[in-house]
Order: C-alpha cells, then structure tokens, then sequence
C-alpha cells in the first residue's frame, strides 16, 4: 500500500489473557480491512530531521537468489518490476494445485487482487494445531476451511484461486521485515515460489538481508 515509513503499536485490551499479548486482529483473514483503513486516512510523505521529504527507496535484485526445503522454494530474479509468481498444491483435498501470478505488484493490484483473499486451512489439521495452543482465535468468520470428505465448509470463495492468493498475501507481509534504511520490504525482482510458507519467506528474507550486507 506504499507505507515505508510508519510506527505500528499494538494494543491487548483483554490485559487477563497473556496469550493475546502480540496478537495482530485476524479480522476476517484477509488484509482487507487494512487496505480501506489505509485508503481512507490517507498517507503524507515522510519527512528527516530538515523536515525535507524522505526520498523513497527500492532494493533492486542483480543477481539470483533462493533458498529451498523439500520441495519446496522461494527463488528470486533481476526484473525492472516486482512480479510475484506463487505456486501450492494440496492435492488431499479440493484445493488441488493452483498458480497465481502478478506484476507489477502496485498498491491498487495489490488492493483488488490479493488483499481480500482470506487465510484458509483443511479441516482435519484444525484440532491438532488447537491442542497445540494454535489458531486459538480461528473460526468460520475469518478463514475459509476445506475438508478432505466435504469440500469447502463456508463457501463461496472470493476468487477460484482465494488459497493461493493469499500464500502471496502472506510472502508481501513477510518480506517486510526485509524493509530498513527507508527501503521498501519487498526487492524490485521476480519472485517465484513453490509450496512456501512463513519460514521458508522468513528464511529466504534472511537471505536476502544478507545479500544486500555483501
């Protein structure tokens, strides 16, 4: 959405609950929300100490970068824009094997194509993840679930391609840990990955911090 320059508090207003303490509200479990609360306020430039405008910044990819588990990836190339390219396969269920990709990844693609793509999971994976204290929050109200026997449980989907879309919605957000000295998080590079996840784009992130030290 071209915030670079922000501070970001989080709150927990249920002070008895010590498992909220950095909880970010899963609203519905898409990034929604967040896109029209940000279109709304409106953004300003940024401005240094002189109060001159911060310039804006980009980190451009000069040569191929990846990092890989299984199989399973995130590789990255030199392109003269930001093109997401985001492979997933659950092949147990009616998910399947999908492909998404989109260039340039712009605050208004972004805004229309991935931000309202909700968080999804499978069914038969829920109650083990809750005995492990996980998702805790979950529910039908913020994520779309498919179950290897009935499908999806709360359709429709927004898109056909929901699951996927949001796997980049999840890359754009990790990868903004990447963001410092005024750069934007995610590198002006085609990124392509398969079967990712939050700790392979963290991993790849590192990576990528450490690339741009050399």
């Amino acid at each position: 959405m071209s915030v670079d320059n922000c501070r970001i508090e989080i709150t927990n207003l249920d002070s008895d609950d010590s498992d909220l303490d950095s909880e970010v509200p899963i609203l519905d479990g898409s990034a929604r929300e967040w896109v029209e609360r940000i279109e709304k306020d409106g953004l300003v430039a940024a401005k240094d100490e002189c109060g001159n405008d911060c310039e804006k910044l980009a980190p451009y990819l000069n040569e191929p970068i990846h990092v890989s588990k299984n199989d399973s990836f995130v590789a990255a190339f030199p392109s003269p824009k930001v093109r997401v390219s985001y492979g997933i396969d659950f092949p147990q269920v009616a998910i399947g094997s999908q492909w998404f990709s989109l260039a340039p990844l712009e605050d208004s693609l972004y805004a229309r194509e991935i931000a309202p793509s909700r968080t999804f999971c499978i069914y038969e994976e829920v109650e083990h993840m809750r005995n492990a204290g996980l998702i805790k929050g979950g529910s039908l109200d913020n994520a779309i679930v498919c179950s290897a026997s009935k499908g999806w449980l709360n359709p429709p989907l927004r898109f056909s391609d929901e699951p996927c879309r949001h796997k980049i919605l999840d890359l754009v957000g990790d990868l903004s840990l990447f963001a410092r000295f005024g750069n934007q998080g995610l590198p002006v590079a085609h990124i392509v990955v398969y079967k990712g996840g939050h700790a392979l784009h963290t991993n790849f992130g590192r990576h990528l911090n450490d690339s741009f030290k050399s």
